[in-house]
């Protein structure tokens, strides 16, 4: 019989350890991977081979660009209030708001840090970020929006703040993300007389925002509208509607006046101007709402929308004549932050989130009992904040958990089609845009 060699003895003992090891590393790899990615539901779907391969291919990467057919929608994070940018399916972009707020990192109620950080201001930041996601769709900002005329949705003032080259107007926020990236059209609550419930022309805030707007009128060859409740032909596709029949954005709140569901019509809820002022109206319930449809695919966004002071006065809860039209939503980026006296259990118990995009920036964001009440109208819900801090966290105990992410970027990605969509976390450290974390994907409702 024939001897078997001492090096095949060898090969034929160390290849199945060889291959062991082998799977173990590979074992490992996975799971390390797997951290970093989060299904929708553990019990009912298993992560494939395609989802995995992804993962590994965007994890601590830059998110890869926006492609035709897909629906971005991106929480920006600057530390300093609100911006989202949306890229719609056929390229057209918007961003609504542009945080500029100008608090002293030493206020009772503190802000976050500054991201990326305190050597670039928020209209920079947001800028920048636009100017990277948006150049593989239009390479500008078809529609601007500004939700509410406060400093951490529009930019605050002061005259430290530098002049556009032009020297019409100071650049803060908006008036920053303007001067520097080429825009067709701009919407607010209240254009172009800017005296409800009371004239803003004594505001140097906003007297800053009507030199911009004039200038952008003379530079881009801009327009400037009032967003109008109830129309569903304001926000449009812009360069290939007639391939995305399934799209469409509706205006559902401005000033008060609330779509009523059928048609156009809209329908003021709010009561005289004489009493708006004697009843001290804050500025949020005049905020901006809208719903965006893709498909299966819904998303509800509302500005600073809240319920603060209805003990007093009925109308001040603007969340409840509201909810009356609103339906189930895939995403919901929350009213207000997630602050107190905000995001009610009767709007939240129509619209169901599956998802809550939180803008937080506050000491006081998002507060634990808005996001219970969140969690009630969904038990399964994912909450997603841009920052949290440290001594609110404590304030949620053990319910702090439940929050899937606490600090970046949020992107929302939705699948041409609108059949499903993934939530992406991005570093917001610096300007890369590196992926940190991923979720879903999610089936549209």
């Amino acid at each position: 019989m024939k001897q078997i060699p001492n090096s095949m003895k060898n090969f034929s003992w160390s290849l199945p350890f060889n291959l062991l090891l082998f799977k173990m590393i590979g074992g490992l790899a996975i799971l390390l991977i797997l951290s970093c990615v989060e299904r929708e539901d553990n019990s009912s779907r298993n992560i494939n081979d395609e989802d995995i391969v992804l993962a590994k291919s965007i994890i601590g990467k830059t998110l890869p660009p926006w492609e035709e057919g897909y629906l971005d929608i991106h929480a920006i994070n600057t530390g300093r209030g609100e911006s989202t940018l949306l890229i719609f399916p056929d390229g057209t972009t918007m961003l609504v708001d542009a945080a500029g707020s100008l608090i002293s990192p030493l206020h009772e109620i503190p802000p976050p840090a500054q991201k990326p950080n305190n050597m670039v201001s928020p209209g920079l930041a947001i800028t920048n970020y636009a100017k990277h996601f948006v150049k593989p769709a239009s390479n500008k900002l078809n529609y601007l929006m500004v939700s509410h005329f406060h400093s951490d949705h529009m930019g605050g003032y002061s005259d430290d703040l530098p002049m556009d080259p032009s020297g019409s107007f100071r650049m803060s926020g908006i008036t920053e993300v303007g001067a520097n990236i080429n825009f067709d059209i701009i919407f607010d609550r209240d254009y172009p007389t800017y005296n409800y419930p009371i004239n803003h022309f004594s505001n140097p805030m906003m007297v800053n925002y009507i030199n911009f707007l004039n200038w952008a009128k003379t530079a881009y060859g801009a327009k400037a509208e009032r967003f109008v409740a109830g129309k569903n032909d304001q926000i449009v596709l812009k360069r290939n509607p007639s391939k995305y029949p399934n799209f469409k954005v509706q205006n559902l709140i401005s000033n008060g006046i609330i779509w009523t569901g059928i048609g156009t019509e809209a329908k003021n809820v709010l009561p005289s101007v004489e009493d708006l002022v004697i009843g001290k109206a804050p500025e949020n319930i005049f905020s901006i709402g809208l719903e965006l449809s893709y498909g299966k695919f819904n998303y509800f966004t509302a500005g600073d929308l809240q319920y603060n002071g209805r003990s007093d006065h009925a109308w001040k809860d603007i969340e409840a004549p509201l909810s009356k039209i609103v339906n189930p939503v895939d995403v919901m980026k929350s009213n207000h932050h997630g602050t107190a006296n905000c995001n009610g259990d009767v709007l939240l118990g129509k619209l169901i989130p599956k998802v809550v995009l939180s803008h937080s920036w506050r000491d006081v964001h998002p507060n634990p009992e808005t996001v219970t009440r969140m969690f009630a109208a969904n038990s399964a819900s994912h909450v997603f904040t841009t920052n949290m801090t440290e001594a609110n966290k404590a304030r949620f105990g053990s319910d702090l958990t439940k929050i899937k992410s606490m600090q970046g970027h949020i992107v929302v990605r939705v699948k041409p089609g609108g059949a499903s969509y993934t939530v992406y976390v991005l570093d917001d450290s610096n300007q890369e845009y590196n992926v940190v974390k991923t979720f879903g994907p999610y089936q549209a409702n």
